[in-house]
């Protein structure tokens, strides 16, 4: 009995598994700091632009320097400092994560879009094209992600009694919200980081994005369509038609979902705080200081209203959505560490230099698509968003500068690659909770994705070259 015990541990395959988001960057901090005494120091020279305000890399003056490698107490200390130095971030995001726990718990989201499915019953085509441009916006515009999640188990209902998959039910939520997450015209968590470690001003160039958001959100919606009626007109077309594993769909979740006059004033103050939100940032140049007021006034008003007036109830859920992005906020502060440790070991223009010398050679399209694809590939390894931005940004707006790309195409590639990727990338929390909650195997989804990425890079590709050429008439 032994000797078989034995045998069955054997062979028994050791799975491996992927390292967390947050265990990868520490590992990145240490790697970091052993390419210190690897890499040679190197700077160049910098000049402040008046016109805008921000430091500019002098091409062609790299010199390399004394090398300055980081031992373990500086890999050690470096955390708390990439903490403090990204504590604007930071605070702005627990701010966001706050007031959205306030509106999802208020249930007017739900409520509204519980009702477009009632109204829309017989006309199915048109309910995916509205809930999809809803998520979009809610994406381009706040910043939504994890906050689609309660949605799709509502969703999944609907599309499931309205004769299509589980797939189309995930697009709709997510490839929906990715559509405008992605371009981001006022997205404060991809487009407002970025800008803000660029020197950029914030949500400058919305004209550009919002081109790039509308036509990504045409080829998402068009893609959705094409395989939903596909499925509907034959169930045999699905991608899991040879699923013997289905979830059950709790069609009670649509129930008990009215649309009260409540519900109808909190999607109105919805409404009024994303045009406040575009005026400010347009007319006056709000930053993350004013926007995250506006956030705040929001939260209270709405939770006030939802709660009726027990601001202990507010508190409690504003406190309870903060701590839902506690991860996020500190894994923006370990991405910044491994800055301050390329920083204090002076092997951040030597990188620069090293990417940016083959780049150079480029015409300026194509190394705006060197950047964009390289965006795609460290997506894979950094799917979190705001540690992305925090990561790459000063590099990315660095080489900008070296190889005379304006430093708003480096924030455009940056986007794009991190947002449209998500939809293939197997370590993107947001995707895989969704295809867990809807029971669709990620070989299934990648079927369906993969090609709507493809898509989504070609016009990607075209939107970066237009905004190479405005570089001419005062994109930035």
């Amino acid at each position: 009995m032994e000797q078989h015990k034995q045998g069955e541990n054997k062979n028994k395959k050791v799975k491996l598994k992927a390292p967390t988001t947050t265990a990868l960057l520490m590992l990145m901090i240490v790697l970091v700091a052993i390419l210190t005494y690897i890499v040679p120091a190197g700077q160049y020279e910098r000049v402040l632009d008046e016109e805008t305000g921000r430091d500019l890399i002098v091409a062609d003056s790299f010199a390399y320097t004394e090398s300055t490698p980081v031992g373990p107490g500086g890999v050690l200390a470096s955390v708390f400092n990439g903490i403090v130095g990204a504590a604007e971030i930071i605070a702005f995001v627990l701010i966001v994560g706050g007031v959205f726990g306030v509106i999802v718990k208020s249930g007017a989201i739900n409520a509204a879009l519980a009702r477009l499915i009632e109204r829309l019953k017989g006309r199915e085509s048109l309910f995916i094209v509205i809930a999809m441009t809803a998520f979009a916006v809610g994406g381009a515009t706040f910043g939504m992600a994890e906050e689609t999640l309660p949605f799709v188990a509502i969703v999944l209902a609907a599309t499931i009694a309205m004769g299509y998959d589980r797939i189309v039910a995930v697009s709709i939520v997510v490839v929906g919200v990715y559509a405008g997450y992605s371009a981001g015209p006022l997205n404060p968590f991809n487009v407002g980081i970025a800008q803000a470690i660029a020197g950029l001003p914030l949500f400058s160039g919305i004209g550009l994005r919002t081109v790039l958001m509308i036509g990504g959100l045409i080829i998402a919606i068009h893609h959705t369509l094409r395989y939903a009626k596909k499925v509907r007109l034959d169930p045999k077309t699905s991608l899991l038609a040879d699923e013997t594993h289905e979830v059950e769909t709790d069609v009670t979740v649509l129930d008990n979902l009215t649309m009260t006059t409540r519900h109808k004033v909190i999607m109105g103050i919805l409404g009024l705080s994303l045009i406040a939100l575009v005026f400010g940032v347009l007319r006056y140049g709000w930053y993350l200081g004013e926007i995250s007021a506006l956030m705040l006034l929001m939260g209270i008003v709405v939770g006030l209203l939802a709660f009726k007036g027990n601001f202990n109830k507010f508190t409690d859920e504003f406190m309870k959505g903060a701590a839902e992005l506690t991860a996020a906020a500190l894994i923006i502060g370990l991405s910044r560490a491994i800055l301050v440790v390329m920083e204090q070991g002076q092997i951040i223009d030597t990188l620069v230099f090293a990417i940016s010398t083959p780049l150079a050679g480029l015409h300026s399209v194509y190394a705006a698509w060197g950047m964009y694809m390289s965006q795609g590939v460290i997506n894979f390894i950094i799917p979190s968003s705001t540690g992305q931005a925090a990561v790459v940004m000063p590099i990315m707006s660095s080489i900008s500068d070296v190889i005379g790309i304006n430093r708003q195409i480096a924030v455009q590639a940056f986007q794009s690659g991190d947002g449209y990727w998500n939809m293939i990338t197997p370590t993107h929390p947001v995707l895989m909770a969704a295809l867990g909650i809807a029971a669709v195997p990620f070989g299934k989804w990648l079927r369906f994705a993969g090609p709507l990425v493809i898509k989504w890079t070609i016009w990607t590709l075209i939107i970066l070259a237009i905004g190479v050429w405005m570089v001419g008439v005062h994109f930035n």
